[in-house]
């Protein structure tokens, strides 16, 4: 006992020294070496049982296999859990030293939760994977060698996906957790906004790239954690945190908004404050700015945008074509349709109510323009129609647009009104 004591006390005292990426990191090799070490054992054992019972008849045998695979029992050790959790909110918020509540007892008991039902689940499908390997080696009637090497390979297939999946698992458990530590924090301190950062590089998703630059509000991914800690069983877990593969320009889903948005993912969100300014007499909102930046600019797909001296040089920028600083915050502010480049794929193409194209890369404003020289709404269509993956368009209903509807339906209502009133006089 003194000396598991003496272990646990010393391992304690080199976590502290550790950064937060090693803790992450040998957490979750610790996982995948776990369950790797479990699993071998188990089909070791299991293995040596039905090289020892392979003279029984093939109909007593199977159901005893198949009893003996219900002992598969995938441990997970959840013991760090807590150490993980305080340092990842002490990293958000290092003016204050960390301590925990409520909410955060919570998200730790999410975080354990995770980590059962990700071996439930594992388990069952584990077990009928085995049991289908098995009965198909059975089939082909094997001599007792042959059969060995056949389940053996069979076996070393399904170790190695299980210690990747373990890995993949715990990934995802910390990266949710990290999340949702960061929006926890940050509402202790009465944030409003949330920026979408996500990795960008050949490996990005298509979700990730159209989520990059997103500014949610705090309202909204508060609701969303809420619901993730309130579950109950792993389905429930899944659908308060929907992962999605394709893009999404437009409204986020109650469901949606807080990462991971799918298995591996790199993607976070950080609290940040909103910022305003003036550029020729237009008013740009962002969250933060880079040196380079001409205009950073929250569009109407609540994204920040930024442009800088390239993107002015691809969009031949010029007062003779009228393309200029003023009519790209406009665009920006009255997209109207937004979708996947049809061939480009990494990027993104909309169209403006002001007769803008506009082609993102990520948060990148690459270029804009008003094609063919401005010939009218007709061309812009076509353009968009040419080069938008039409099935992947999202439509962005603007207020502005709505607001103006409304104001004339009303004008017409008081128009026809007076009309009635007059005749009657």
């Amino acid at each position: 006992m003194q000396e598991k004591l003496l272990t646990a006390i010393i391992k304690s005292n080199l976590n502290k020294k550790k950064t937060i990426k090693e803790l992450i990191d040998d957490f979750i090799s610790s996982q995948g070496k776990m369950v790797h070490e479990h699993l071998e054992e188990f089909l070791s054992s299991l293995l040596v049982y039905i090289h020892k019972n392979h003279s029984l008849d093939q109909d007593t045998l199977l159901p005893l296999i198949n009893s003996k695979l219900q002992d598969l029992n995938i441990p997970v050790n959840t013991s760090e859990l807590e150490t993980i959790y305080a340092t990842l909110a002490a990293t958000h918020m290092p003016s204050a030293k960390f301590e925990f509540d409520k909410v955060d007892v919570k998200a730790v008991e999410m975080m354990r939760k995770g980590f059962y039902w990700a071996g439930v689940e594992y388990n069952e499908k584990t077990q009928d994977k085995l049991k289908n390997i098995i009965e198909g080696a059975f089939q082909g009637e094997h001599t007792r060698a042959e059969l060995a090497a056949k389940l053996k390979e069979e076996f070393t297939g399904v170790l190695n996906a299980s210690t990747s999946y373990f890995e993949g698992v715990a990934d995802h458990i910390i990266n949710q957790s990290q999340n949702i530590s960061k929006v926890n924090q940050a509402l202790k301190y009465d944030v409003k906004h949330f920026k979408v950062e996500a990795r960008i590089d050949a490996k990005t998703s298509a979700i990730c790239r159209s989520m990059h630059g997103k500014i949610i509000e705090a309202t909204h991914l508060s609701k969303q954690v809420d619901n993730v800690l309130a579950a109950k069983t792993i389905s429930e877990k899944k659908e308060a945190a929907a992962w999605r593969g394709e893009p999404l320009y437009g409204k986020l889903p109650s469901n949606f908004g807080l990462p991971p948005y799918h298995f591996r993912c790199r993607t976070e969100v950080i609290p940040v404050w909103l910022s305003e300014e003036e550029i020729e007499g237009k008013k740009v909102k962002y969250a933060s700015k880079k040196k380079d930046d001409i205009i950073t600019h929250i569009d109407k797909t609540g994204v920040q945008r930024r442009a800088d001296a390239v993107t002015f040089g691809h969009s031949k920028s010029s007062k003779s074509r009228g393309i200029d600083k003023k009519g790209i915050i406009s665009a920006l502010n009255s997209i109207t349709e937004i979708a996947t480049h049809s061939y480009e794929h990494t990027r993104t193409i909309a169209k403006s109510a002001n007769g803008y194209i506009l082609m993102f890369e990520a948060d990148y404003l690459y270029t804009a323009f008003k094609p063919d020289n401005f010939k009218g709404k007709s061309t812009l269509d076509k353009y968009f129609k040419q080069y938008a993956k039409l099935d992947k368009k999202e439509v962005i209903k603007w207020n502005n647009t709505q607001s103006t509807y409304q104001i004339h339906g009303q004008s017409r209502i008081l128009k026809m009104l007076t009309k009635i009133l007059n005749s009657i006089k």
